[in-house]
């Protein structure tokens, strides 16, 4: 084939940035203005679709890596849950590493909504709201407040990056996997001590631990113990 019958090479399509620099470099008129603004509204519809896109990726590495959660600290007679701290000691090397980070905001009303706003340094990002009634048991106002925000925060969390937090290691099954073994007796006398130092009543405590004596509390009562030692020598303080 010679040169005259060589098909010209096919110039690329204009983008929008090349039709901007266009016009700048013609200088910005009254006739090209509206024009200009209409590229400019284009531009960043572009690069919010392509900020999008790199959060949608990121997104699901992100929940591919997120490893399951298992419930560790107990809520007497109620189960367990898993703490604000120890969830964000698992998810924050993971954001870090595929290019997000999470802050929160708050507002108070008749119930504490706590918003999750999570980001993307492609520049996307999303928000989640969790609402709590104020109003719970505690030993004060402020703590009950502080109770509502700290909850609201953590399901925020949660339900923004749809973690399922396990709940399947409940009362019955720890009884059911601790079945015959008792505490310690280093637990048994801490247990005792901390009972009679902090004013609490003996016959409750064990009636409360379903035990005879401390010696024979079942092993999986000792965490749901301790915590209710640990409230009465906080509010003692």
């Amino acid at each position: 084939m010679s040169e005259q019958t060589q098909l010209a090479p096919i110039a690329p399509e204009p983008t929008v940035a090349m039709m901007m620099q266009s016009i700048c470099q013609g200088g910005i008129t009254e006739s090209n203005a509206a024009v200009m603004e209409r590229l400019m509204a284009m531009q960043e519809r572009m690069e919010d679709r392509a900020a999008e896109r790199q959060f949608s990726a990121a997104f699901v590495a992100l929940q591919s890596e997120i490893p399951e959660i298992v419930a560790k600290s107990v809520i007497p007679n109620r189960g367990k849950y898993e703490r604000f701290e120890d969830v964000m000691h698992v998810l924050k090397p993971l954001l870090s590493k595929h290019g997000f980070s999470v802050s929160f905001s708050q507002d108070a009303g008749e119930r504490i909504t706590v918003t999750c706003h999570l980001r993307h340094a492609g520049g996307h990002s999303q928000e989640t709201k969790f609402a709590v009634r104020l109003g719970g048991k505690a030993d004060s106002e402020t703590q009950a407040d502080c109770k509502a925000s700290t909850t609201a925060k953590r399901n925020s969390l949660l339900q923004a990056l749809n973690i399922v937090v396990r709940q399947d290691c409940l009362q019955d099954e720890d009884d059911a996997r601790n079945a015959g073994e008792c505490i310690t007796l280093d637990q048994a006398s801490s247990l005792a001590h901390r009972v009679a130092t902090c004013g609490a009543d003996k016959t409750a405590f064990l009636a409360f631990a379903n035990a005879p004596s401390f010696d024979a509390i079942s092993a999986s009562r000792y965490a749901a113990l301790d915590a209710l030692l640990t409230r009465k020598e906080n509010a003692a303080k």
